[in-house]
Protein backbone atom coordinates (compact mmCIF):
# COMPACT_ATOMS: atom_id res chain seq x y z
CA UNK A 1 0.00 0.00 0.00
CA UNK A 2 2.85 2.36 0.80
CA UNK A 3 4.30 1.94 -2.71
CA UNK A 4 0.90 2.60 -4.28
CA UNK A 5 0.50 5.76 -2.15
CA UNK A 6 3.92 7.06 -3.23
CA UNK A 7 3.18 6.32 -6.90
CA UNK A 8 -0.18 8.10 -6.65
CA UNK A 9 1.46 11.19 -5.08
CA UNK A 10 4.10 11.30 -7.81
CA UNK A 11 1.40 11.11 -10.51
CA UNK A 12 -0.61 13.92 -8.90
CA UNK A 13 2.46 16.14 -8.56
CA UNK A 14 3.38 15.52 -12.20
CA UNK A 15 -0.10 16.52 -13.28
CA UNK A 16 -0.24 19.82 -11.37
CA UNK A 17 3.39 20.95 -11.66
CA UNK A 18 4.20 23.49 -14.41
CA UNK A 19 5.69 21.88 -17.48
CA UNK A 20 9.07 23.20 -18.46
CA UNK A 21 9.38 24.50 -22.00
CA UNK A 22 12.10 22.89 -24.13
CA UNK A 23 15.34 24.86 -24.28
CA UNK A 24 15.88 26.99 -27.37
CA UNK A 25 18.47 24.67 -28.92
CA UNK A 26 16.95 21.34 -27.86
CA UNK A 27 15.47 19.25 -30.68
CA UNK A 28 11.72 19.00 -30.10
CA UNK A 29 10.00 15.65 -30.54
CA UNK A 30 6.71 16.01 -32.39
CA UNK A 31 3.53 13.95 -32.67
CA UNK A 32 1.12 13.82 -35.61
CA UNK A 33 -2.57 14.42 -35.08
CA UNK A 34 -3.37 11.00 -36.57
CA UNK A 35 -1.47 9.42 -33.65
CA UNK A 36 -3.90 10.95 -31.16
CA UNK A 37 -7.17 9.46 -29.96
CA UNK A 38 -10.34 11.00 -28.60
CA UNK A 39 -10.10 11.59 -24.86
CA UNK A 40 -6.29 11.59 -24.82
CA UNK A 41 -4.88 14.08 -22.29
CA UNK A 42 -2.01 16.47 -22.73
CA UNK A 43 -0.97 19.95 -21.73
CA UNK A 44 -0.21 23.35 -23.23
CA UNK A 45 1.95 26.34 -22.33
CA UNK A 46 1.00 30.01 -22.30
CA UNK A 47 1.61 33.13 -20.21
CA UNK A 48 -1.30 34.14 -17.98
CA UNK A 49 0.57 36.64 -15.77
CA UNK A 50 4.09 38.03 -16.09
CA UNK A 51 6.46 36.52 -18.64
CA UNK A 52 6.79 32.88 -17.52
CA UNK A 53 4.78 30.26 -19.46
CA UNK A 54 2.38 28.23 -17.32
CA UNK A 55 0.72 24.90 -17.90
CA UNK A 56 -2.92 24.35 -18.86
CA UNK A 57 -4.64 21.02 -19.59
CA UNK A 58 -5.73 19.72 -22.99
CA UNK A 59 -8.12 16.92 -23.98
CA UNK A 60 -8.47 15.63 -27.55
CA UNK A 61 -11.98 15.87 -29.03
CA UNK A 62 -11.21 14.87 -32.62
CA UNK A 63 -9.90 16.13 -35.96
CA UNK A 64 -11.60 18.65 -38.25
CA UNK A 65 -10.29 17.36 -41.56
CA UNK A 66 -9.42 19.18 -44.80
CA UNK A 67 -10.66 22.59 -43.70
CA UNK A 68 -8.23 23.85 -46.33
CA UNK A 69 -6.12 21.90 -48.83
CA UNK A 70 -3.54 19.91 -46.87
CA UNK A 71 -4.66 21.51 -43.59
CA UNK A 72 -6.67 19.76 -40.89
CA UNK A 73 -7.14 20.99 -37.32
CA UNK A 74 -7.00 19.08 -34.05
CA UNK A 75 -10.00 20.04 -31.89
CA UNK A 76 -9.37 20.09 -28.15
CA UNK A 77 -10.96 21.11 -24.84
CA UNK A 78 -8.83 23.34 -22.61
CA UNK A 79 -8.95 23.45 -18.82
CA UNK A 80 -6.97 24.75 -15.88
CA UNK A 81 -5.77 28.33 -15.36
CA UNK A 82 -9.48 29.24 -14.99
CA UNK A 83 -10.09 28.47 -18.69
CA UNK A 84 -13.30 26.67 -17.69
CA UNK A 85 -14.69 30.10 -16.73
CA UNK A 86 -13.01 32.37 -19.28
CA UNK A 87 -13.08 30.12 -22.31
CA UNK A 88 -10.31 30.46 -24.90
CA UNK A 89 -8.34 33.66 -24.26
CA UNK A 90 -7.30 36.02 -27.05
CA UNK A 91 -3.51 36.13 -27.02
CA UNK A 92 -3.22 32.33 -26.72
CA UNK A 93 -2.67 32.01 -30.49
CA UNK A 94 0.44 29.89 -30.89
CA UNK A 95 0.35 28.30 -27.43
CA UNK A 96 2.17 24.97 -27.88
CA UNK A 97 0.23 21.79 -27.10
CA UNK A 98 2.01 18.56 -26.05
CA UNK A 99 0.95 14.91 -25.78
CA UNK A 100 3.24 12.27 -24.30
CA UNK A 101 5.90 14.96 -24.04
CA UNK A 102 5.81 15.60 -27.80
CA UNK A 103 4.73 18.81 -29.55
CA UNK A 104 1.44 18.40 -31.46
CA UNK A 105 0.83 21.96 -32.64
CA UNK A 106 -0.36 25.45 -31.71
CA UNK A 107 -3.68 26.70 -30.36
CA UNK A 108 -4.99 28.91 -33.17
CA UNK A 109 -8.73 29.59 -32.98
CA UNK A 110 -11.91 29.25 -30.99
CA UNK A 111 -15.56 30.32 -31.10
CA UNK A 112 -17.02 33.52 -29.68
CA UNK A 113 -19.68 33.14 -26.96
CA UNK A 114 -18.74 29.46 -26.46
CA UNK A 115 -19.54 28.21 -22.95
CA UNK A 116 -16.51 25.87 -23.03
CA UNK A 117 -12.88 26.44 -23.91
CA UNK A 118 -12.99 24.58 -27.22
CA UNK A 119 -10.05 25.38 -29.50
CA UNK A 120 -8.56 24.41 -32.83
CA UNK A 121 -4.90 23.38 -32.96
CA UNK A 122 -2.76 23.81 -36.08
CA UNK A 123 -0.60 20.68 -36.51
CA UNK A 124 3.11 21.22 -35.95
CA UNK A 125 4.10 19.31 -39.09
CA UNK A 126 2.23 21.91 -41.17
CA UNK A 127 3.84 24.76 -39.24
CA UNK A 128 7.34 23.30 -39.63
CA UNK A 129 7.06 23.65 -43.40
CA UNK A 130 7.59 27.37 -42.75
CA UNK A 131 11.17 26.51 -41.74
CA UNK A 132 11.69 24.88 -45.13
CA UNK A 133 10.26 27.85 -47.01
CA UNK A 134 12.23 30.37 -44.95
CA UNK A 135 15.49 28.50 -45.49
CA UNK A 136 14.87 27.69 -49.14
CA UNK A 137 17.81 28.35 -51.45
CA UNK A 138 15.54 30.08 -53.97
CA UNK A 139 15.77 33.89 -53.90
CA UNK A 140 13.11 35.51 -51.73
CA UNK A 141 12.16 39.10 -51.23
CA UNK A 142 9.44 41.01 -49.45
CA UNK A 143 6.73 41.81 -52.03
CA UNK A 144 4.59 44.93 -52.05
CA UNK A 145 1.67 42.75 -50.96
CA UNK A 146 0.15 39.37 -51.65
CA UNK A 147 -3.34 40.85 -51.67
CA UNK A 148 -4.69 42.46 -54.85
CA UNK A 149 -3.34 45.99 -55.05
CA UNK A 150 -5.90 48.75 -54.46
CA UNK A 151 -6.80 50.49 -57.70
CA UNK A 152 -5.84 54.17 -57.45
CA UNK A 153 -6.14 56.26 -60.61
CA UNK A 154 -5.53 59.91 -61.41
CA UNK A 155 -9.20 60.68 -60.83
CA UNK A 156 -8.95 59.35 -57.26
CA UNK A 157 -6.08 61.74 -56.57
CA UNK A 158 -8.14 64.70 -57.78
CA UNK A 159 -11.12 64.10 -55.49
CA UNK A 160 -11.82 66.16 -52.40
CA UNK A 161 -14.86 64.39 -50.95
CA UNK A 162 -14.43 60.99 -49.32
CA UNK A 163 -16.23 58.71 -46.87
CA UNK A 164 -15.16 56.48 -43.99
CA UNK A 165 -16.06 53.47 -46.17
CA UNK A 166 -13.04 54.13 -48.39
CA UNK A 167 -10.63 53.94 -45.46
CA UNK A 168 -12.53 51.07 -43.86
CA UNK A 169 -12.56 49.06 -47.09
CA UNK A 170 -8.78 49.14 -47.37
CA UNK A 171 -8.34 48.32 -43.69
CA UNK A 172 -10.58 45.28 -44.04
CA UNK A 173 -8.17 43.86 -46.60
CA UNK A 174 -5.70 43.28 -43.79
CA UNK A 175 -7.48 40.66 -41.72
CA UNK A 176 -7.77 37.08 -43.02
CA UNK A 177 -10.96 35.46 -41.78
CA UNK A 178 -11.52 31.92 -40.55
CA UNK A 179 -14.61 30.09 -41.74
CA UNK A 180 -17.38 28.28 -39.85
CA UNK A 181 -17.86 31.10 -37.36
CA UNK A 182 -14.38 30.61 -35.89
CA UNK A 183 -12.26 33.49 -34.70
CA UNK A 184 -8.49 33.47 -34.29
CA UNK A 185 -7.04 33.59 -30.78
CA UNK A 186 -4.88 36.54 -31.84
CA UNK A 187 -5.27 39.62 -29.67
CA UNK A 188 -4.97 43.22 -30.86
CA UNK A 189 -4.12 46.14 -28.58
CA UNK A 190 -4.21 49.84 -29.37
CA UNK A 191 -3.58 53.12 -27.59
CA UNK A 192 -3.95 56.75 -28.61
CA UNK A 193 -6.55 56.22 -31.36
CA UNK A 194 -9.74 58.26 -31.58
CA UNK A 195 -13.27 56.90 -31.56
CA UNK A 196 -13.79 56.71 -35.34
CA UNK A 197 -10.31 55.33 -35.98
CA UNK A 198 -10.84 52.69 -33.28
CA UNK A 199 -14.18 51.71 -34.84
CA UNK A 200 -12.51 51.31 -38.25
CA UNK A 201 -9.77 49.17 -36.72
CA UNK A 202 -12.33 46.96 -34.98
CA UNK A 203 -14.07 46.37 -38.30
CA UNK A 204 -10.76 45.21 -39.74
CA UNK A 205 -9.08 43.17 -36.98
CA UNK A 206 -11.82 42.50 -34.44
CA UNK A 207 -11.84 43.40 -30.76
CA UNK A 208 -9.21 45.84 -29.44
CA UNK A 209 -7.88 46.04 -25.90
CA UNK A 210 -5.76 48.83 -24.37
CA UNK A 211 -2.00 48.75 -24.97
CA UNK A 212 -0.92 49.04 -21.37
CA UNK A 213 2.77 49.98 -21.75
CA UNK A 214 3.70 53.67 -22.02
CA UNK A 215 5.38 54.22 -25.39
CA UNK A 216 6.30 50.60 -26.01
CA UNK A 217 9.98 51.17 -25.26
CA UNK A 218 12.45 48.39 -24.72
CA UNK A 219 12.28 48.78 -20.97
CA UNK A 220 8.49 48.96 -20.76
CA UNK A 221 8.38 45.86 -18.53
CA UNK A 222 10.87 47.14 -15.99
CA UNK A 223 13.98 45.58 -17.53
CA UNK A 224 15.17 44.81 -21.02
CA UNK A 225 14.53 41.09 -21.66
CA UNK A 226 17.17 38.87 -23.17
CA UNK A 227 16.66 36.81 -26.29
CA UNK A 228 17.31 33.71 -24.17
CA UNK A 229 14.04 34.38 -22.29
CA UNK A 230 11.99 33.58 -25.39
CA UNK A 231 10.86 29.97 -25.03
CA UNK A 232 7.85 28.00 -26.28
CA UNK A 233 4.83 29.46 -24.54
CA UNK A 234 6.33 32.96 -24.21
CA UNK A 235 4.05 35.92 -24.91
CA UNK A 236 5.11 37.81 -28.05
CA UNK A 237 3.77 40.79 -29.97
CA UNK A 238 3.99 42.30 -33.44
CA UNK A 239 4.04 46.10 -32.96
CA UNK A 240 2.60 47.75 -36.08
CA UNK A 241 2.79 51.32 -34.77
CA UNK A 242 5.04 52.56 -31.97
CA UNK A 243 5.31 56.02 -30.48
CA UNK A 244 2.56 58.46 -29.53
CA UNK A 245 0.07 56.07 -31.13
CA UNK A 246 0.44 52.33 -30.68
CA UNK A 247 -1.00 49.21 -32.32
CA UNK A 248 0.14 45.60 -31.88
CA UNK A 249 -0.96 42.01 -32.45
CA UNK A 250 -0.35 39.63 -29.53
CA UNK A 251 0.10 35.89 -29.47
CA UNK A 252 2.34 33.11 -28.24
CA UNK A 253 5.59 31.55 -29.40
CA UNK A 254 5.05 27.92 -30.45
CA UNK A 255 8.54 26.58 -31.05
CA UNK A 256 12.10 27.84 -31.26
CA UNK A 257 15.05 26.42 -33.17
CA UNK A 258 18.12 28.53 -32.40
CA UNK A 259 17.28 32.00 -33.69
CA UNK A 260 14.24 30.79 -35.67
CA UNK A 261 10.75 30.85 -34.19
CA UNK A 262 7.27 29.65 -35.10
CA UNK A 263 4.19 31.35 -33.64
CA UNK A 264 0.42 31.98 -33.78
CA UNK A 265 -0.71 28.90 -35.75
CA UNK A 266 -2.54 31.19 -38.20
CA UNK A 267 -1.64 34.23 -40.32
CA UNK A 268 -1.56 37.83 -39.16
CA UNK A 269 -2.32 39.26 -42.61
CA UNK A 270 -1.57 36.26 -44.88
CA UNK A 271 0.91 38.36 -46.87
CA UNK A 272 3.50 35.65 -47.47
CA UNK A 273 7.00 37.11 -47.29
CA UNK A 274 6.98 39.98 -44.79
CA UNK A 275 9.30 41.93 -42.52
CA UNK A 276 7.39 42.76 -39.33
CA UNK A 277 8.94 43.52 -35.92
CA UNK A 278 8.70 40.84 -33.22
CA UNK A 279 8.71 41.84 -29.54
CA UNK A 280 8.44 40.09 -26.22
CA UNK A 281 5.47 41.04 -24.08
CA UNK A 282 4.32 40.83 -20.47
CA UNK A 283 0.84 39.72 -19.47
CA UNK A 284 -0.66 41.81 -16.66
CA UNK A 285 -3.75 39.67 -16.22
CA UNK A 286 -6.46 37.75 -18.06
CA UNK A 287 -9.84 39.45 -18.30
CA UNK A 288 -12.72 37.01 -18.69
CA UNK A 289 -15.55 38.02 -21.01
CA UNK A 290 -18.73 36.38 -22.18
CA UNK A 291 -17.91 37.28 -25.78
CA UNK A 292 -14.11 37.13 -25.97
CA UNK A 293 -11.72 36.86 -23.02
CA UNK A 294 -8.32 38.48 -23.50
CA UNK A 295 -4.92 39.13 -21.98
CA UNK A 296 -4.09 42.66 -20.86
CA UNK A 297 -0.45 43.05 -21.92
CA UNK A 298 2.54 45.35 -22.10
CA UNK A 299 4.73 45.34 -25.21
CA UNK A 300 8.43 45.08 -24.51
CA UNK A 301 11.65 45.14 -26.49
CA UNK A 302 11.80 44.24 -30.17
CA UNK A 303 14.00 41.15 -30.41
CA UNK A 304 13.66 40.18 -34.06
CA UNK A 305 11.31 40.13 -37.01
CA UNK A 306 8.78 37.93 -38.78
CA UNK A 307 9.74 37.00 -42.32
CA UNK A 308 6.87 34.65 -43.29
CA UNK A 309 3.14 35.12 -42.75
CA UNK A 310 1.27 32.05 -44.02
CA UNK A 311 -1.97 30.19 -43.39
CA UNK A 312 -0.30 27.79 -40.94
CA UNK A 313 1.33 30.51 -38.84
CA UNK A 314 4.27 32.87 -38.84
CA UNK A 315 8.02 32.32 -39.00
CA UNK A 316 10.58 34.75 -37.64
CA UNK A 317 14.21 35.22 -36.75
CA UNK A 318 15.64 36.71 -33.59
CA UNK A 319 18.11 39.49 -34.35
CA UNK A 320 16.48 40.22 -37.73
CA UNK A 321 15.58 43.88 -38.27
CA UNK A 322 12.26 45.13 -39.62
CA UNK A 323 12.39 48.56 -41.22
CA UNK A 324 9.90 51.19 -40.05
CA UNK A 325 8.74 54.53 -41.50
CA UNK A 326 8.96 57.63 -39.28
CA UNK A 327 5.68 59.57 -39.32
CA UNK A 328 5.14 63.02 -37.84
CA UNK A 329 1.79 64.79 -37.59
CA UNK A 330 1.75 68.49 -36.66
CA UNK A 331 -1.44 70.30 -35.68
CA UNK A 332 -1.70 74.08 -35.80
CA UNK A 333 -4.58 76.52 -35.48
CA UNK A 334 -7.08 75.41 -32.85
CA UNK A 335 -4.45 73.31 -31.08
CA UNK A 336 -0.67 73.07 -31.32
CA UNK A 337 0.38 69.47 -30.94
CA UNK A 338 3.03 67.23 -32.51
CA UNK A 339 2.81 63.46 -32.84
CA UNK A 340 5.75 61.18 -33.64
CA UNK A 341 5.52 57.48 -34.38
CA UNK A 342 7.01 54.62 -36.41
CA UNK A 343 4.88 52.53 -38.77
CA UNK A 344 5.88 49.14 -40.20
CA UNK A 345 7.21 49.29 -43.75
CA UNK A 346 4.75 47.03 -45.59
CA UNK A 347 2.98 48.96 -48.39
CA UNK A 348 -0.53 47.52 -48.06
CA UNK A 349 -0.35 47.95 -44.29
CA UNK A 350 1.66 51.13 -43.83
CA UNK A 351 -0.46 53.28 -46.17
CA UNK A 352 -3.58 52.48 -44.15
CA UNK A 353 -1.93 52.93 -40.78
CA UNK A 354 -0.40 56.29 -41.70
CA UNK A 355 -3.84 57.54 -42.78
CA UNK A 356 -5.45 56.13 -39.63
CA UNK A 357 -2.82 57.75 -37.40
CA UNK A 358 -3.42 61.07 -39.15
CA UNK A 359 -7.16 60.84 -38.51
CA UNK A 360 -6.56 59.89 -34.86
CA UNK A 361 -4.23 62.82 -34.25
CA UNK A 362 -7.12 65.12 -35.15
CA UNK A 363 -9.70 63.14 -33.18
CA UNK A 364 -7.81 63.02 -29.89
CA UNK A 365 -6.40 66.57 -30.05
CA UNK A 366 -9.37 68.61 -31.24
CA UNK A 367 -12.06 67.10 -33.47
CA UNK A 368 -12.17 65.42 -36.86
CA UNK A 369 -15.89 65.87 -37.49
CA UNK A 370 -18.22 68.87 -37.48
CA UNK A 371 -18.12 72.20 -39.33
CA UNK A 372 -14.53 73.33 -39.75
CA UNK A 373 -11.88 74.42 -42.20
CA UNK A 374 -8.66 72.52 -42.83
CA UNK A 375 -5.48 73.34 -44.72
CA UNK A 376 -3.49 70.15 -45.16
CA UNK A 377 0.03 69.41 -46.39
CA UNK A 378 1.95 66.14 -46.57
CA UNK A 379 5.58 65.58 -47.51
CA UNK A 380 6.58 62.11 -48.72
CA UNK A 381 10.34 61.66 -48.42
CA UNK A 382 11.32 59.20 -51.15
CA UNK A 383 14.58 57.31 -51.55
CA UNK A 384 16.33 58.07 -54.87
CA UNK A 385 13.75 60.74 -55.81
CA UNK A 386 12.95 64.28 -54.78
CA UNK A 387 10.34 64.70 -52.07
CA UNK A 388 6.70 64.77 -53.09
CA UNK A 389 4.75 67.57 -51.38
CA UNK A 390 0.96 67.62 -51.67
CA UNK A 391 -1.28 70.43 -50.43
CA UNK A 392 -5.05 70.58 -50.20
CA UNK A 393 -7.84 72.31 -48.29
CA UNK A 394 -11.00 70.72 -46.91
CA UNK A 395 -14.12 72.28 -45.45
CA UNK A 396 -17.26 70.96 -43.83
CA UNK A 397 -18.45 68.16 -41.57
CA UNK A 398 -15.98 65.52 -42.83
CA UNK A 399 -12.85 67.66 -43.31
CA UNK A 400 -10.67 65.52 -41.02
CA UNK A 401 -11.74 62.22 -42.54
CA UNK A 402 -11.41 63.56 -46.09
CA UNK A 403 -7.85 64.71 -45.45
CA UNK A 404 -6.95 61.25 -44.07
CA UNK A 405 -8.38 59.45 -47.12
CA UNK A 406 -6.70 61.99 -49.42
CA UNK A 407 -3.38 61.07 -47.78
CA UNK A 408 -4.25 57.37 -48.07
CA UNK A 409 -4.83 57.65 -51.83
CA UNK A 410 -1.45 59.28 -52.48
CA UNK A 411 0.41 56.83 -50.22
CA UNK A 412 -1.35 53.89 -51.92
CA UNK A 413 -0.60 55.26 -55.39
CA UNK A 414 3.10 55.50 -54.50
CA UNK A 415 3.13 52.01 -52.99
CA UNK A 416 1.42 50.31 -55.93
CA UNK A 417 2.47 52.46 -58.88
CA UNK A 418 3.08 50.54 -62.10
CA UNK A 419 6.55 51.95 -62.77
CA UNK A 420 8.95 51.02 -59.96
CA UNK A 421 9.10 50.21 -56.27
CA UNK A 422 9.05 53.28 -54.06
CA UNK A 423 10.84 53.36 -50.73
CA UNK A 424 9.27 55.77 -48.25
CA UNK A 425 11.91 57.32 -45.99
CA UNK A 426 9.49 59.39 -43.88
CA UNK A 427 6.08 61.05 -43.95
CA UNK A 428 5.43 64.52 -42.51
CA UNK A 429 1.85 65.77 -42.19
CA UNK A 430 0.77 69.24 -41.14
CA UNK A 431 -2.72 70.61 -40.47
CA UNK A 432 -3.94 74.16 -40.02
CA UNK A 433 -7.36 73.74 -38.44
CA UNK A 434 -9.93 76.54 -38.38
CA UNK A 435 -13.22 76.83 -36.50
CA UNK A 436 -15.55 77.14 -39.49
CA UNK A 437 -15.76 76.34 -43.22
CA UNK A 438 -14.48 79.05 -45.58
CA UNK A 439 -15.05 77.81 -49.13
CA UNK A 440 -16.36 80.34 -51.65
CA UNK A 441 -18.30 79.02 -54.64
CA UNK A 442 -17.75 80.51 -58.10
CA UNK A 443 -21.12 81.80 -59.32
CA UNK A 444 -20.27 84.09 -62.23
CA UNK A 445 -17.48 85.39 -64.49
CA UNK A 446 -17.23 87.80 -67.45
CA UNK A 447 -14.51 89.47 -69.52
CA UNK A 448 -14.04 93.20 -70.04
CA UNK A 449 -14.38 92.61 -73.84
CA UNK A 450 -15.38 89.83 -76.21
CA UNK A 451 -12.92 90.42 -79.08
CA UNK A 452 -9.16 90.55 -78.50
CA UNK A 453 -5.91 90.52 -80.44
CA UNK A 454 -3.08 88.01 -79.83
CA UNK A 455 -0.87 89.30 -77.01
CA UNK A 456 -3.66 91.42 -75.52
CA UNK A 457 -4.52 91.54 -71.81
CA UNK A 458 -7.98 90.44 -70.69
CA UNK A 459 -9.57 91.42 -67.36
CA UNK A 460 -11.89 88.79 -65.92
CA UNK A 461 -14.34 89.71 -63.17
CA UNK A 462 -15.25 86.73 -60.99
CA UNK A 463 -18.14 86.64 -58.53
CA UNK A 464 -17.98 84.30 -55.53
CA UNK A 465 -20.43 83.30 -52.79
CA UNK A 466 -18.65 82.36 -49.50
CA UNK A 467 -19.97 80.01 -46.84
CA UNK A 468 -22.57 82.01 -44.88
CA UNK A 469 -21.34 85.31 -46.25
CA UNK A 470 -22.05 88.07 -48.75
CA UNK A 471 -21.08 87.72 -52.39
CA UNK A 472 -17.88 89.43 -53.44
CA UNK A 473 -15.86 89.93 -56.62
CA UNK A 474 -12.29 89.39 -57.72
CA UNK A 475 -10.56 90.75 -60.84
CA UNK A 476 -8.13 88.42 -62.59
CA UNK A 477 -5.85 89.70 -65.33
CA UNK A 478 -4.62 87.26 -67.96
CA UNK A 479 -2.75 87.61 -71.24
CA UNK A 480 -3.62 85.98 -74.56
CA UNK A 481 -0.43 84.36 -75.98
CA UNK A 482 0.89 85.91 -79.20
CA UNK A 483 0.85 82.59 -81.09
CA UNK A 484 -2.87 81.88 -80.57
CA UNK A 485 -4.63 81.57 -83.97
CA UNK A 486 -7.73 83.52 -84.88
CA UNK A 487 -10.97 82.07 -83.68
CA UNK A 488 -12.64 81.16 -80.41
CA UNK A 489 -10.44 81.29 -77.33
CA UNK A 490 -11.95 79.80 -74.15
CA UNK A 491 -10.90 81.05 -70.74
CA UNK A 492 -11.53 78.59 -67.91
CA UNK A 493 -11.35 79.88 -64.35
CA UNK A 494 -11.76 77.68 -61.30
CA UNK A 495 -10.29 76.12 -58.19
CA UNK A 496 -6.95 74.35 -58.52
CA UNK A 497 -8.28 70.81 -58.08
CA UNK A 498 -11.08 71.19 -60.64
CA UNK A 499 -8.70 72.83 -63.08
CA UNK A 500 -6.23 69.94 -62.65
CA UNK A 501 -9.06 67.58 -63.58
CA UNK A 502 -9.79 69.71 -66.67
CA UNK A 503 -6.10 69.72 -67.59
CA UNK A 504 -5.98 65.94 -67.27
CA UNK A 505 -9.08 65.59 -69.48
CA UNK A 506 -7.55 67.83 -72.17
CA UNK A 507 -4.02 66.46 -72.13
CA UNK A 508 -4.95 62.83 -71.37
CA UNK A 509 -1.63 62.21 -69.68
CA UNK A 510 -0.34 58.67 -69.35
CA UNK A 511 3.13 58.76 -67.70
CA UNK A 512 5.55 56.05 -68.71
CA UNK A 513 7.97 56.39 -65.80
CA UNK A 514 7.82 57.10 -62.09
CA UNK A 515 9.64 60.38 -62.61
CA UNK A 516 6.97 61.53 -65.08
CA UNK A 517 4.25 60.48 -62.63
CA UNK A 518 5.94 62.36 -59.79
CA UNK A 519 6.32 65.42 -61.99
CA UNK A 520 2.58 65.41 -62.62
CA UNK A 521 1.80 64.89 -58.91
CA UNK A 522 4.04 67.80 -57.95
CA UNK A 523 2.13 70.01 -60.39
CA UNK A 524 -1.23 69.37 -58.69
CA UNK A 525 -2.79 72.41 -57.05
CA UNK A 526 -5.03 72.90 -54.05
CA UNK A 527 -8.46 74.48 -53.88
CA UNK A 528 -6.84 77.55 -52.31
CA UNK A 529 -5.55 78.43 -55.79
CA UNK A 530 -7.69 80.27 -58.34
CA UNK A 531 -6.44 79.06 -61.72
CA UNK A 532 -7.04 80.61 -65.14
CA UNK A 533 -6.36 78.65 -68.32
CA UNK A 534 -6.73 79.57 -71.99
CA UNK A 535 -7.69 76.85 -74.52
CA UNK A 536 -8.25 76.70 -78.25
CA UNK A 537 -8.94 73.96 -80.80
CA UNK A 538 -5.75 72.51 -82.20
CA UNK A 539 -4.48 69.02 -83.01
CA UNK A 540 -1.78 67.64 -80.75
CA UNK A 541 -0.47 64.32 -79.46
CA UNK A 542 0.16 62.65 -76.09
CA UNK A 543 3.17 60.41 -76.64
CA UNK A 544 5.69 58.74 -74.34
CA UNK A 545 4.16 60.34 -71.28
CA UNK A 546 4.63 63.83 -72.73
CA UNK A 547 2.14 66.26 -74.28
CA UNK A 548 2.98 67.57 -77.77
CA UNK A 549 0.55 70.42 -78.51
CA UNK A 550 0.37 72.51 -81.66
CA UNK A 551 1.88 69.92 -83.99
CA UNK A 552 2.75 71.33 -87.45
CA UNK A 553 0.63 70.04 -90.31
CA UNK A 554 3.57 68.10 -91.77
CA UNK A 555 4.11 66.23 -88.50
CA UNK A 556 0.40 65.46 -88.18
CA UNK A 557 0.45 64.05 -91.71
CA UNK A 558 3.34 61.74 -90.82
CA UNK A 559 1.47 60.35 -87.82
CA UNK A 560 -1.75 60.06 -89.79
CA UNK A 561 -0.06 58.07 -92.56
CA UNK A 562 1.46 55.43 -90.28
CA UNK A 563 0.16 53.10 -87.62
CA UNK A 564 -1.62 54.75 -84.66
CA UNK A 565 0.97 56.25 -82.32
CA UNK A 566 0.13 58.00 -79.06
CA UNK A 567 -3.17 59.62 -78.17
CA UNK A 568 -4.57 62.41 -80.39
CA UNK A 569 -5.45 65.68 -78.69
CA UNK A 570 -7.99 68.16 -80.03
CA UNK A 571 -7.51 71.04 -77.61
CA UNK A 572 -4.39 72.92 -76.60
CA UNK A 573 -3.83 74.68 -73.29
CA UNK A 574 -2.09 77.84 -74.42
CA UNK A 575 -1.62 79.49 -71.05
CA UNK A 576 -2.15 78.83 -67.32
CA UNK A 577 -1.74 81.03 -64.28
CA UNK A 578 -2.51 80.57 -60.60
CA UNK A 579 -3.21 82.95 -57.72
CA UNK A 580 -3.28 81.85 -54.07
CA UNK A 581 -6.49 82.93 -52.33
CA UNK A 582 -7.22 83.66 -48.68
CA UNK A 583 -9.78 80.86 -48.66
CA UNK A 584 -10.61 77.74 -50.73
CA UNK A 585 -12.78 78.18 -53.81
CA UNK A 586 -14.98 75.69 -55.61
CA UNK A 587 -16.26 75.45 -59.17
CA UNK A 588 -15.21 76.07 -62.77
CA UNK A 589 -16.58 78.72 -65.15
CA UNK A 590 -15.93 79.37 -68.86
CA UNK A 591 -15.70 82.70 -70.64
CA UNK A 592 -15.31 82.73 -74.46
CA UNK A 593 -13.64 85.52 -76.40
CA UNK A 594 -12.83 85.84 -80.10
CA UNK A 595 -9.25 86.32 -81.23
CA UNK A 596 -8.85 88.51 -84.34
CA UNK A 597 -5.70 89.96 -85.81
CA UNK A 598 -5.83 93.44 -87.39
Amino acid sequence: MKKLWIAWCIAVLAAVAPAAAPAADEPVATIGIDELTRGQKGFGLSVFAGTEPERFEVEVLGVMRDVMPELSYLMVRLSGRDLERSGLVAGMSGSPVYFDGRLAGAVSFGYSFGIEAIAGVTPIDVMERLHEIANSSSPRRVPAAAHPAPSIGWEDLLKREFSADQLGEQLRRLAPRLGSGASSALQWSASGFGEQATALLRQAVGELVPWAAGAGAAGAMGSTPAVAELVPGSAVAVPMIRGDLRLAAHGTLTARRGDEILAFGHPVFALGAVRLPLAISEVITVLASRSNSFKLSNVGAVLGALDLDREAGVHGRLGLTARTIPVRVRLRGLMERDYAMEVVDMPLISSNLIALATLSALEVSTFAYGPQGMDFAVRFQLADHEDLVVRQSFDGQQAGLESAVYLLNFATFLAFNAYEEVKLEAVDVEFLQLERPRTATLVGAWADRTRVEPGATVRLTVELRPYRGERYRRVVTTKVPANVPDGRYSLLIGDGTSMDAARLAVERRSPESLEQALEFLRSLRSSRELVTAGLYANAGLALGGEVLPQLPGSVRAIFAAGAPVGTPLWLTIAHEQSELQDRPVAGVLRVDVEVRRR
